[in-house]
């Protein structure tokens, strides 16, 4: 079961990293089978065995169905527009911060090159390396040393309040680090809740089959197969903030780097 569960994940960051259409495209497959040749079954089935006209199915089992179907996509979709606003909240926050603990190091003329010079790495860092997988592990240990060279700077201040105020904005940046990284590969959805939803969809889906037998129908079961398909794709694409065409803005960091000067 956990290799089903992290093959679920894999699956669902590589969607994300495709972009939406593709995504799409993917997640069309399995609703087109629905909405073709798996419904053209059924009603096979059902005007062989005379069961088209018949109400052989409870209204009531229908109507949980879709109420349990909707209610877990609507709670799947807020839980990742959280996340997402969440990590560009802590995005912007992390380059306010910045912008303070730069202004703290300016009062002392005699280390402001040098501070300045590992706030631009610290900022080209994560900007550039800690958002890309490949190299995540090499941006967080390049970050991490200037947050180390920051660090020093901010002990090395002769005024005591400035020195102060500097260190404790340090100590927010470090925060707003932690919580961006835990957000930036890692979905706040389990892979067995993704497992659900697309099961409920196939159910919902069949059981709109077996309610609408005749061939309005198939315009039904189309238009609720592709719009499930756009659903969970924007839902896959607002998991992972720092993929894809709904990314979060890096806008902060990179006007950060225009403000100060390349070291």
């Amino acid at each position: 079961m956990r290799q089903v569960f992290d093959s679920v994940t894999e699956l669902s960051y590589w969607l994300a990293s495709e972009g939406f259409f593709v995504a799409l495209a993917i997640t069309l497959i399995p609703y087109i089978l629905i909405t073709f040749p798996l419904q053209h079954g059924i009603r096979k089935i059902l005007r062989k065995y005379d069961w088209e006209n018949n109400d052989f199915t409870f209204p009531m089992v229908a109507g949980i169905l879709n109420g349990v179907t909707g209610l877990t996509i609507a709670f799947v979709v807020v839980t990742l527009w959280n996340h997402h606003r969440e990590q560009d909240a802590i995005l912007k926050k992390e380059a306010q911060v910045i912008e303070n603990l730069h202004m703290d190091l300016r009062h002392d003329s005699s280390m402001m090159r040098e501070a300045e010079r590992a706030l631009v790495l610290y900022v080209q860092t994560v900007a550039t390396m800690e958002f890309n997988e490949q190299s995540r592990q090499q941006g967080s240990e390049a970050a991490v040393k200037h947050l180390d060279e920051i660090y020093k700077i901010c002990q090395n201040i002769k005024d005591p309040l400035t020195r102060s105020r500097a260190m404790s904005e340090l100590a927010n940046l470090s925060g707003l680090r932690h919580q961006r990284l835990s957000g930036t590969f890692s979905s706040p959805i389990h892979p067995a809740l993704w497992l659900t939803v697309v099961l409920l969809t196939f159910l919902t889906l069949i059981n709109l089959i077996l309610f609408n037998p005749k061939k309005s129908g198939y315009v039904a079961v189309s238009v609720a197969s592709l719009a499930y398909a756009l659903i969970l794709t924007l839902a896959n694409q607002l998991e992972y903030p720092y993929l894809g065409p709904l990314s979060v803005s890096m806008d902060p960091l990179f006007l950060l780097l225009q403000k100060y000067e390349n070291p």
